[in-house]
């Protein structure tokens, strides 16, 4: 991404809690009990992208109610999902008013799924001449990746991460482009959100159908040449297909606006930051966020290490794999962190430099 542009994050914030609360072991509550590992998780995901991309802005998007806008297409929209986890659903307004302390931006709206809010602020970003960084673990939104948008996509719990490009959803769906994922989905479906899709057709066919024919549409067109059982499901699930890709299709239309020009990061009181960390027995993340607006040794040693310290879990490897940059993260330990040390310390402390660990142009 240019130097040029500012970068602006924005964060699934469901997807994020979803996967830090079952990365991270239940053992973690506040002094007065509430459970916080979902809390942590989440914090420890967001200083990870902070140190590894350092964005100009940060916000973070959550879905507000039920998905109301979807399933006024599809009623049976997601309906086969199981409640929430009560000690998940528990530490929602403890991560939203943690953000409002680190003053970074929530945006949510009724009806509305975070998936919208990101490809709302994926458009009105890259309009503002912004690059934009969508960290969410919810593959259908590599639709929205641009040459000025990239999601970060949280791959396997908390540990694997791949940051998507134009070239790299390409390689990953064999020839599907970003702007082909919403008719994918039209054919394939997908279970976890109830999308019916056409029946017999998964993820290998249906990219060797659209690769075959170019789209959705002219796979219907042509219909009558796909031979077998498959081409029998297709002709009978036309609307199914259709529909599927309509209800796939992020929208870009939420009721959401962000000024991106009064928007920055870090722009927090290390005061309220300390006092919320303290009153959710967060702690030791205290001189990480502190570091960021330079107490604790500030700012510029980042780029001293990202690294993993006798149980801490850290960024260990920055890898290629067809075009799709990874991070590699160590086990999680009691202690997940990215810690930024004095250069006096480092060999104290033994910590493992990481070369590159920050290039990720």
């Amino acid at each position: 991404m240019s130097d040029k542009r500012r970068t602006f994050a924005v964060i699934d914030g469901n997807s994020l809690m979803h996967r830090a609360f079952h990365a991270v072991p239940p053992t973690m509550n506040a002094p007065d009990g509430r459970p916080t590992n979902a809390i942590f998780g989440f914090l420890n995901m967001f200083l990870k992208m902070i140190d590894a991309f350092n964005p100009d802005g940060v916000v973070v998007a959550f879905d507000k109610g039920k998905p109301r806008v979807r399933m006024e297409m599809l009623p049976q929209y997601k309906a086969q999902r199981p409640p929430m986890d009560p000690d998940l659903h528990a530490q929602f307004p403890m991560i939203k008013e943690l953000l409002t302390a680190l003053n970074v931006p929530i945006l949510q709206s009724e009806g509305w799924e975070g998936d919208d809010i990101l490809g709302t602020m994926a458009r009105l970003g890259e309009e503002a001449g912004c690059d934009m960084l969508l960290v969410t673990g919810d593959r259908d939104m590599y639709q929205l990746v641009t040459e000025h948008v990239n999601v970060v996509s949280t791959r396997k719990g908390l540990s694997d991460v791949a940051i998507m490009t134009p070239e790299s959803v390409d390689d990953l769906y064999h020839g599907i482009t970003p702007a082909l994922v919403p008719d994918f989905y039209g054919l394939k479906g997908d279970t976890s959100d109830n999308i019916p899709g056409v029946p017999g057709i998964g993820p290998k066919k249906a990219s060797a159908l659209i690769a075959q024919y170019g789209s959705l549409d002219e796979v219907i067109a042509h219909a009558d040449e796909v031979k077998g059982k498959m081409g029998e499901n297709l002709r009978a699930h036309i609307d199914d297909a259709l529909l599927s890709r309509k209800v796939a299709t992020i929208r870009t239309d939420a009721p959401v606006e962000l000024d991106f020009d009064e928007t920055s990061f870090p722009a927090f009181s290390a005061d309220e930051v300390s006092a919320a960390l303290g009153t959710l027995g967060i702690t030791a993340m205290q001189n990480r966020f502190l570091a960021l607006i330079g107490s604790e040794g500030g700012r510029g040693n980042r780029g001293l290490l990202l690294a993993g310290i006798a149980g801490v879990a850290g960024i260990n490897r920055v890898a290629t794999h067809k075009r799709v940059l990874r991070l590699g993260v160590a086990g999680i330990g009691s202690t997940i962190g990215v810690f930024v040390i004095p250069r006096g310390l480092v060999d104290a402390l033994r910590v493992k430099f990481v070369s590159h660990c920050c290039s990720f142009s």
